[in-house]
This record gives structure tokens, C-alpha cells and sequence, in this order.
């Protein structure tokens, strides 16, 4: 499926930027913030009218419609696309998000203390393994 066609399935207009950004989403496994959403395009110069406030609306708009899931870590809110069956680590020391697939199901969990649950997240935060070999493990 195209990524406009995606957008308009989804409800989202398909704007220039939203789907430049949700096909850089697409493609990259760096979960990258806003900011470097916006550095992207700002230094390859593929969007001639960015600005940091048109990153972060598309973002919104796609992360409300459920095309991207947003990573909360102790660092930086970072964007990832929705792609079935898989969670993250984050790496505390060099603060690198990685997919990882895990076989576990999140329980559907509606509401809690009187909060209305969007979505639930698994990460999970320790010492990647590049970082384990540079210390010497």
C-alpha cells in the first residue's frame, strides 16, 4: 500500500510532509525524535519549507492515528512506525532504542484509576550489548 493511500485509509490528509516523514518513518530503524526527524530533511534538503512546528504536527497527527507509536524514554520522546508484534530496549548508557520481538501479549487494559488507557508499551531499559562489549563483557 502507498503511504498516501495509508494516510487517507487512516484518516490523516496526505500532505507533502506527512508522507515524506511517515515514509522516512518507514524505513529507519533509529526511532529518532522530532528534532532529528526535523535535522534530517533540514540537511539533505528534500522539503524546501520545513519548519520544527510542521515535524511535530505530523508527528501528532500520525501518532493519533495509530501509524506511529511514540517511545517514551528517560532521554527524549522518540517515533517509531507501527509495525506488528514487536516492543523495544533502551539502552541507559548510549540511550539507543532497539526493536526486539518478544512473544509476549500486553493485557487489554481499558481503564486504570479512573484514566481512560490509549495503549500500553513494553520497553525495556539496561545495557545493550554493544555497550556490555565496550565495557568489557
Amino acid at each position: 500500500m502507498k503511504t498516501a493511500e495509508l494516510l487517507k485509509e487512516k484518516g490523516v490528509k496526505p500532505t507533502v510532509h506527512r508522507v515524506e516523514i511517515l515514509e522516512y518513518l518507514q524505513k529507519t530503524k533509529t526511532h529518532p525524535t522530532a528534532d532529528e526527524v526535523y535535522d534530517y530533511f533540514k540537511k539533505r534538503g528534500k522539503l524546501a519549507v520545513l519548519s520544527r512546528a510542521t515535524v511535530y504536527n505530523a508527528l501528532r497527527a500520525l501518532s493519533k492515528a495509530g501509524i506511529v507509536s511514540v517511545i517514551i524514554t528517560p532521554d527524549a520522546i522518540r517515533y517509531d512506525f507501527m509495525r506488528e508484534n514487536h516492543h523495544h530496549f533502551y539502552c541507559h548508557k548510549c540511550k539507543t532504542v532497539y526493536d526486539v520481538e518478544l512473544d509476549v501479549d500486553l493485557p487489554e487494559i481499558k481503564t486504570v484509576d479512573g484514566h481512560e488507557v490509549q495503549y500500553a508499551q513494553l520497553t525495556l531499559v539496561g545495557i545493550c550489548s554493544d555497550c556490555l562489549k565496550k565495557d568489557g563483557h
